[in-house]
């Protein structure tokens, strides 16, 4: 998974990527596996955005690493099908453990002894 940014001042999923890439986790997590447009049509009543953007950004997801593709044959091509690479909670155990990892490495060892302190 590439995260290369975390945005402390905002909270959640949005801190990590963006808001249309947050909702289109959000859909996918709730669908479990969805299409472009099934995602399109989730999206869409909250972003003003074209069913384009939604399947380049979803593929950008794929690159990243954060969503699964599928693909099928289907009556007019080839269907692709997304879904989750991690579970709400694995993407945030994965996030954590990056993070750790990174002030580890950049900080020493001083830095996790303090965040053992702050977390007790």
């Amino acid at each position: 998974m590439e995260l290369h940014k975390i945005d402390f001042e905002k909270k959640g999923l949005n801190s990590l990527v963006g808001k249309l890439e947050s909702d289109i986790m959000d859909s996918l997590w709730e669908k479990k596996k969805a299409t472009c447009r099934e995602v399109f049509d989730a999206v869409d009543k909250k972003n003003d955005v074209a069913y384009t953007t939604i399947t380049v950004t979803m593929d950008r997801m794929h690159s990243k690493g954060l969503i699964e593709r599928k693909i099928h044959k289907g009556k007019g091509g080839l269907i692709y099908t997304y879904s989750p690479k991690y579970s709400r909670m694995e993407l945030s155990e994965e996030v954590s453990d990056k993070f750790v990892s990174f002030l580890k490495d950049t900080f020493g060892s001083s830095s996790v002894a303090y965040l053992r302190k702050k977390l007790k």
